[in-house]
């Protein structure tokens, strides 16, 4: 249920823009670069008189023809887990955009829920029994751990011809640390059974799935248990890759085998990488994603390990064998492309996170090649660049790097809003990113989004730019 709030929740109504628009949604300091425009700033207040804001954007969805983004409010002064009052509290939000010239709307709000964790576009095909629908149906859900009130896991699920949204519970209790007990979700068709089933990762009490049932609460209706088991760590990934539902959590690949009594084998380990799980908010396996297996038939899965706070940010692929397994490669270590593109002179970048979401495959509309775009941190040291969250030994990059991966595993850097400058808003992270749904864009406009607060007090933060296909791919220089 939506509901109309104040400026009070740590703003005057001055320091607001009136609606959350063009070009209103420019920042001070901050100056755009060449096809770059900013489509949201946090801290605004949308038609409706609600505050839109958060401290971070975790996903931007297509859905509909509309696009949504999650909003989280993680190290956010505002909320009362930092801090802030219940009574004016922010909390999880949906946002929607109707159009590239729409302005943004808070289409959900999620009291008790910090951050929204996952936001999914589910479409079945199948009904709870195998039956095939008469019309495919289209699910936009989002996800997240509740923090007080009944606790446990909840799921809210869009009707999108009212524009509700209806709560219901995947699990019932506390699942792993507050605020991160989900992270990703996907319909995968079991292939003995032949029935469409939704599967969502709930911290380490691992994988859960459901059927798509129009009488259940959200429409969804789960099985009792997970399907496998505790894990040591949250599954960062689920995916399906060469007709397999693959899962991972720690060190560790794992398969689905279907069936109507389903179970999982390892099919590939990084044990010989990391010996114990030490850092578990980091998570190891991340941004999983199948491409094209670049040596042969099939597909290959792509992932970036980060194993603890060290992590290079190194980029592994698994190239499937004939015997059916795996063998593993590693393209690259994005601490070394960060330190050749701030031209670093050879001093070590310490510390590299990527893979918040999965690899975006795109296609080059100048030679119809396909990218892969991957959102990334860096921590780096000293003080010649504009950093954010900074100590004496160095800080945050204040830039919203990423990498871009052509089918010859080749990589180079660019900049959200290009290069950033000295006094723009840091933008630190990014962590979402999205190709528009709009008909007026033609499939030639991209959505980013992102920051990471680094459990920093972070407050209207949250960002979303957008740009031509073409302007993203752009390789650009070297820092001067």
């Amino acid at each position: 249920m939506l509901q109309s709030v104040s400026a009070g929740r740590g703003q005057s109504e001055t320091a607001l823009a009136a609606w959350c628009k063009l070009p209103d949604n420019e920042l001070p300091g901050e100056t755009l670069a060449a096809g770059w425009e900013r489509s949201y700033r946090s801290g605004c207040l949308d038609q409706g008189q609600r505050l839109a804001a958060g401290s971070e954007i975790l996903h931007l969805v297509s859905h509909e023809g509309k696009l949504f983004a999650a909003v989280g409010y993680w190290m956010d002064p505002r909320n009362p887990w930092y801090g802030g009052r219940y009574e004016t509290a922010s909390w999880a939000q949906i946002l929607r955009l109707d159009g590239p010239k729409a302005h943004w709307q808070v289409d959900l709000e999620m009291p008790l829920h910090l951050r929204a964790e996952i936001l999914y576009s589910a479409t079945f095909t199948t009904d709870a029994n195998g039956a095939k629908l008469e019309t495919p149906v289209a699910l936009l859900l989002t996800s997240s751990y509740e923090g007080g009130g009944n606790g446990g896991t909840s799921l809210f699920t869009r009707d999108d011809t009212t524009g509700a949204w209806q709560k219901s519970k995947i699990t019932a209790g506390p699942a792993g640390e507050r605020g991160e007990q989900d992270s990703v979700m996907l319909v995968h068709r079991d292939k003995v059974t032949g029935i469409d089933r939704l599967f969502v990762s709930v911290g380490v009490d691992g994988v859960f799935s459901g059927v798509y049932d129009p009488t259940s609460p959200g429409k969804i209706r789960w099985d009792p248990g997970s399907e496998t088991g505790s894990v040591p760590l949250r599954p960062l990934a689920i995916i399906e890759a060469n007709g397999d539902l693959i899962y991972s959590a720690d060190r560790a690949v794992l398969r689905r085998i279907d069936g109507p009594a389903p179970r999982y084998e390892r099919i590939h380990d990084l044990s010989d990488l990391r010996a114990s799980a030490t850092y578990s908010r980091v998570g190891g396996i991340r941004g999983m994603t199948p491409i094209a297996n670049p040596a042969g038939t099939g597909q290959s899965i792509i992932f970036v390990w980060a194993p603890d706070n060290r992590s290079r940010g190194c980029i592994m692929r698994l190239d499937p064998t004939a015997t059916g397994g795996y063998e593993r490669r590693q393209e690259i270590c994005l601490d070394k492309l960060v330190s050749q593109y701030l031209d670093l002179d050879g001093s070590p970048v310490p510390y590299v996170l990527a893979g918040y979401n999965r690899f975006l495959a795109v296609t080059d509309p100048n030679t119809g090649a396909t990218h892969h775009l991957i959102g990334a941190e860096a921590w780096i040291p000293g003080k010649r660049f504009a950093t954010a969250q900074r100590n004496d030994n160095g800080g945050y990059y204040a830039g919203a790097m990423y990498a871009i991966r052509d089918d010859d595993a080749h990589y180079h850097l660019s900049e959200v809003n290009g290069s950033i400058g000295a006094s723009a808003p840091p933008l630190v992270s990014t962590r979402a990113y999205a190709l528009s749904p709009f008909a007026e864009d033609h499939g030639q406009v991209i959505y980013f989004g992102g920051y990471d607060c680094n459990f920093k007090p972070s407050s209207d933060t949250a960002w979303i730019f957008r740009t031509s296909l073409a302007n993203a791919l752009r390789e650009l220089p070297a820092r001067p």
